[in-house]
């Protein structure tokens, strides 16, 4: 990957992390810029820019609260708190750290964990229509409706 594309992946994920501080979704936003970083980590950059590293950094630190908060119902708090200080260290260490490859799977863990927690809301959020739906069709399929007396 190029030095272009590993400051477009910082950049994304220094607007997802902002968007979390400006009030929107903390859930939705912090897998985008979960995702951002985990690119960025991949992209095993050339050049050091510590000042958007730290900005960013400094942004995630501010936000892990909130993140935390929404999506407590979902995701372990231990988790939360190791992916986001793993995701931290991924953009502001260096790219030798020992630890970088463990840094990235508690990531990735934590970017999973969102991803279901987006899912599962959105399932209650909805009154999880496909259980209601299959159980309908399940009972339906289960009685016996072609003796029934009325047909």
């Amino acid at each position: 990957m190029s030095l272009f594309d590993y400051c477009s992946h910082l950049t994304e994920a220094r607007c997802r992390f902002s968007r979390i501080a400006g009030g929107c979704d903390p859930i939705e936003n912090a897998f985008g810029g979960l995702d951002a970083v985990l690119q960025a980590a991949a992209a095993e950059p050339k050049a050091d820019l510590p000042q958007l590293a730290d900005e960013i950094g400094a942004i995630m630190l501010r936000v892990t609260p909130l993140i935390a908060e929404a999506a407590g119902k979902w995701v372990a708090r231990e988790l939360m708190n190791m992916g986001m200080t793993a995701a931290i260290a991924l953009v502001t260490g260096p790219a030798d750290d020992p630890l970088r490859y463990d840094q990235q799977c508690y990531v990735a863990l934590l970017r999973c964990d969102l991803g279901a927690a987006i899912c599962r809301r959105e399932i209650a959020r909805r009154g999880d229509p496909l259980v209601r739906a299959v159980g309908v069709q399940r009972a339906w399929s289960a009685s016996d409706h072609n003796e029934h007396s009325l047909q």
